[in-house]
């Protein structure tokens, strides 16, 4: 009896590890913002969720979102202007690459 509760509770130990180590790959957007020193941040809305990250030294930025419909804001620097990405489809489970984006003076 007590060899069958220690094996059950190996293999219930062993299920949990298992399932412990899946990883779900969580939904983004990520792109790249030229030139790089113009942009100050990078914002996700959708309804009243904002999302804000900083671009690398190279323009690269990287926001993890949850699935739906997003606004894309990059803030701009004087003399640059912001820029915009509107309707923008994030899938679960999924990273949504924008590209680059040039921002204009």
């Amino acid at each position: 009896m007590k060899k069958t509760i220690a094996t059950f509770c190996l293999s219930g130990i062993a299920i949990l590890g298992f399932t412990a180590m899946t990883t779900i790959a969580p939904s983004g957007i990520s792109g790249k913002v030229t030139p790089a020193d113009a942009a100050e941040a990078v914002w996700a809305i959708k309804d009243a969720d904002t999302v804000k990250t900083t671009v690398s030294s190279e323009g690269a930025f990287n926001i993890e979102v949850a699935p739906g419909t997003w606004k894309l804001v990059i803030s701009a620097k004087a003399p640059y202007r912001n820029a915009e990405i509107k309707e923008l489809v994030v899938a679960a489970d999924k990273n949504t690459e924008v590209g680059e984006i040039k921002l204009d003076k």
